[in-house]
Protein backbone atom coordinates (compact mmCIF):
# COMPACT_ATOMS: atom_id res chain seq x y z
CA UNK A 1 0.00 0.00 0.00
CA UNK A 2 1.17 3.47 -1.20
CA UNK A 3 0.45 5.26 2.35
CA UNK A 4 3.03 2.59 4.28
CA UNK A 5 5.65 4.14 2.23
CA UNK A 6 7.98 5.99 4.37
CA UNK A 7 8.81 8.98 1.83
CA UNK A 8 12.36 9.84 3.13
CA UNK A 9 13.86 6.27 2.33
CA UNK A 10 11.92 6.00 -1.05
CA UNK A 11 13.65 9.77 -1.83
CA UNK A 12 17.37 8.15 -1.00
CA UNK A 13 16.47 4.85 -3.37
CA UNK A 14 15.95 7.32 -5.91
CA UNK A 15 18.83 9.38 -5.55
CA UNK A 16 21.11 5.97 -5.02
CA UNK A 17 20.27 4.84 -8.19
CA UNK A 18 20.38 8.00 -10.14
CA UNK A 19 23.82 8.48 -9.15
CA UNK A 20 24.66 4.95 -9.81
CA UNK A 21 23.13 5.57 -13.57
CA UNK A 22 25.53 8.98 -13.24
CA UNK A 23 28.21 7.23 -12.28
CA UNK A 24 28.29 4.00 -14.04
CA UNK A 25 26.30 5.05 -17.62
CA UNK A 26 29.86 4.83 -19.87
CA UNK A 27 30.95 1.30 -18.14
CA UNK A 28 27.77 -0.79 -18.32
CA UNK A 29 30.07 -3.75 -19.68
CA UNK A 30 32.30 -3.48 -16.57
CA UNK A 31 32.73 -6.06 -13.51
CA UNK A 32 32.27 -3.25 -11.08
CA UNK A 33 29.04 -2.22 -12.42
CA UNK A 34 27.80 -6.23 -12.54
CA UNK A 35 29.33 -6.88 -9.12
CA UNK A 36 27.00 -3.54 -7.87
CA UNK A 37 23.58 -4.44 -9.22
CA UNK A 38 23.85 -8.35 -7.68
CA UNK A 39 24.14 -6.89 -4.17
CA UNK A 40 20.99 -6.92 -2.33
CA UNK A 41 21.16 -3.89 -0.80
CA UNK A 42 21.21 -2.41 -4.33
CA UNK A 43 18.87 -5.05 -5.35
CA UNK A 44 16.58 -4.00 -2.48
CA UNK A 45 16.37 -0.25 -3.75
CA UNK A 46 15.75 -1.39 -7.00
CA UNK A 47 12.58 -3.29 -6.27
CA UNK A 48 11.44 -0.61 -4.18
CA UNK A 49 11.81 1.81 -7.18
CA UNK A 50 9.91 -0.75 -9.70
CA UNK A 51 7.34 -1.51 -6.88
CA UNK A 52 6.94 2.72 -6.96
CA UNK A 53 6.81 2.51 -10.61
CA UNK A 54 4.29 -0.16 -11.14
CA UNK A 55 2.08 1.29 -8.16
CA UNK A 56 1.88 4.40 -10.80
CA UNK A 57 1.29 2.40 -13.45
CA UNK A 58 -1.58 0.40 -11.61
CA UNK A 59 -3.28 4.08 -10.41
CA UNK A 60 -3.29 4.77 -14.22
CA UNK A 61 -4.43 1.42 -15.51
CA UNK A 62 -7.50 1.57 -12.54
CA UNK A 63 -8.97 4.99 -13.37
CA UNK A 64 -10.78 4.10 -16.95
CA UNK A 65 -13.17 6.90 -16.42
CA UNK A 66 -10.59 9.91 -16.56
CA UNK A 67 -9.82 11.10 -20.05
CA UNK A 68 -6.99 12.52 -17.93
CA UNK A 69 -5.84 9.07 -16.87
CA UNK A 70 -6.71 7.37 -20.63
CA UNK A 71 -4.27 10.26 -22.17
CA UNK A 72 -1.39 9.67 -19.50
CA UNK A 73 -1.45 5.65 -19.51
CA UNK A 74 -1.45 6.76 -23.38
CA UNK A 75 1.33 8.32 -23.66
CA UNK A 76 3.25 6.89 -21.01
CA UNK A 77 2.91 3.55 -22.74
CA UNK A 78 3.60 5.10 -26.31
CA UNK A 79 6.65 6.20 -23.97
CA UNK A 80 8.08 2.78 -23.10
CA UNK A 81 6.89 1.35 -26.62
CA UNK A 82 9.67 3.56 -28.04
CA UNK A 83 12.09 3.53 -25.51
CA UNK A 84 12.04 -0.77 -25.89
CA UNK A 85 11.81 -0.33 -29.49
CA UNK A 86 8.46 -2.05 -29.34
CA UNK A 87 7.54 -0.22 -32.47
CA UNK A 88 9.48 1.01 -35.58
CA UNK A 89 6.88 1.90 -37.91
CA UNK A 90 5.57 4.79 -39.26
CA UNK A 91 1.93 3.75 -40.66
CA UNK A 92 0.62 4.49 -37.42
CA UNK A 93 -0.79 0.94 -36.25
CA UNK A 94 1.30 0.50 -33.60
CA UNK A 95 0.59 3.89 -31.83
CA UNK A 96 -3.57 2.60 -32.24
CA UNK A 97 -3.14 -0.59 -30.47
CA UNK A 98 -0.39 0.32 -27.86
CA UNK A 99 -2.78 -0.25 -25.10
CA UNK A 100 -3.81 -3.55 -26.32
CA UNK A 101 -0.18 -4.32 -26.94
CA UNK A 102 1.48 -3.27 -23.63
CA UNK A 103 -0.92 -5.07 -21.24
CA UNK A 104 -0.87 -4.27 -18.02
CA UNK A 105 0.64 -7.92 -17.47
CA UNK A 106 3.40 -7.26 -20.11
CA UNK A 107 4.60 -4.08 -18.53
CA UNK A 108 4.47 -5.74 -15.28
CA UNK A 109 6.95 -8.37 -17.07
CA UNK A 110 9.03 -5.61 -18.22
CA UNK A 111 9.67 -3.40 -15.14
CA UNK A 112 10.14 -7.19 -13.53
CA UNK A 113 13.11 -8.08 -15.57
CA UNK A 114 14.33 -4.71 -17.21
CA UNK A 115 17.63 -4.10 -17.26
CA UNK A 116 18.56 -0.94 -14.62
CA UNK A 117 18.73 1.03 -18.00
CA UNK A 118 15.54 0.68 -19.22
CA UNK A 119 13.73 1.49 -15.88
CA UNK A 120 15.97 4.38 -15.66
CA UNK A 121 14.50 5.78 -18.61
CA UNK A 122 11.08 4.57 -17.59
CA UNK A 123 11.27 6.64 -14.47
CA UNK A 124 12.51 9.67 -15.98
CA UNK A 125 9.72 9.52 -18.24
CA UNK A 126 7.10 9.40 -15.20
CA UNK A 127 9.21 12.44 -13.98
CA UNK A 128 8.92 14.27 -17.00
CA UNK A 129 5.52 14.01 -17.87
CA UNK A 130 3.44 16.54 -17.42
CA UNK A 131 0.44 14.67 -16.57
CA UNK A 132 2.10 13.54 -13.29
CA UNK A 133 1.59 17.02 -11.47
CA UNK A 134 -2.28 16.19 -11.55
CA UNK A 135 -1.59 12.27 -10.08
CA UNK A 136 -2.19 11.20 -6.95
CA UNK A 137 0.65 8.03 -5.89
CA UNK A 138 -0.76 9.08 -2.01
CA UNK A 139 -4.37 10.28 -2.44
CA UNK A 140 -5.11 10.31 1.48
CA UNK A 141 -1.85 12.02 1.94
CA UNK A 142 -1.66 15.30 0.69
CA UNK A 143 1.77 15.76 3.02
CA UNK A 144 3.89 12.68 1.30
CA UNK A 145 1.73 13.71 -1.97
CA UNK A 146 3.64 17.43 -1.66
CA UNK A 147 6.64 16.15 -0.71
CA UNK A 148 6.71 13.59 -3.38
CA UNK A 149 6.43 16.03 -6.40
CA UNK A 150 8.46 18.88 -4.99
CA UNK A 151 11.13 16.28 -4.72
CA UNK A 152 10.68 14.90 -8.43
CA UNK A 153 10.71 18.12 -9.51
CA UNK A 154 13.74 19.24 -7.70
CA UNK A 155 15.35 15.82 -9.18
CA UNK A 156 14.34 16.71 -12.54
CA UNK A 157 15.34 20.38 -12.55
CA UNK A 158 18.77 21.57 -14.48
CA UNK A 159 20.39 22.02 -11.17
CA UNK A 160 21.03 18.45 -10.97
CA UNK A 161 23.99 17.91 -13.60
CA UNK A 162 26.34 15.14 -12.57
CA UNK A 163 26.88 12.75 -9.37
CA UNK A 164 27.73 15.94 -7.23
CA UNK A 165 24.47 17.65 -7.43
CA UNK A 166 23.05 14.31 -6.51
CA UNK A 167 25.60 14.08 -3.26
CA UNK A 168 24.63 17.64 -2.50
CA UNK A 169 20.90 16.80 -2.61
CA UNK A 170 21.16 13.71 -0.29
CA UNK A 171 22.82 15.25 2.17
CA UNK A 172 20.98 18.00 2.58
CA UNK A 173 18.03 15.65 2.54
CA UNK A 174 16.36 16.48 5.71
CA UNK A 175 16.59 20.48 5.38
CA UNK A 176 14.57 19.95 2.13
CA UNK A 177 12.17 17.93 3.51
CA UNK A 178 11.33 20.37 6.57
CA UNK A 179 11.25 23.24 4.21
CA UNK A 180 8.74 21.71 2.27
CA UNK A 181 6.85 20.63 5.44
CA UNK A 182 6.70 24.26 6.78
CA UNK A 183 5.83 25.53 3.38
Amino acid sequence: MAEDIDIRELFFDILEIVKFELLFYQDRQSIMFERIVKTRVFQTKLQRLKNFIMHYFDILFKNEESPINRAALRSQLDNIARITNYYDDLSDFYTDHTKTLITQEKLKDLLDYSHIETLFLIFTNILDWEHYKTSLLFPTDKAKEKLLKEFLNKLASSEIKDVNDIIDLEQSIEGFVENIEIS
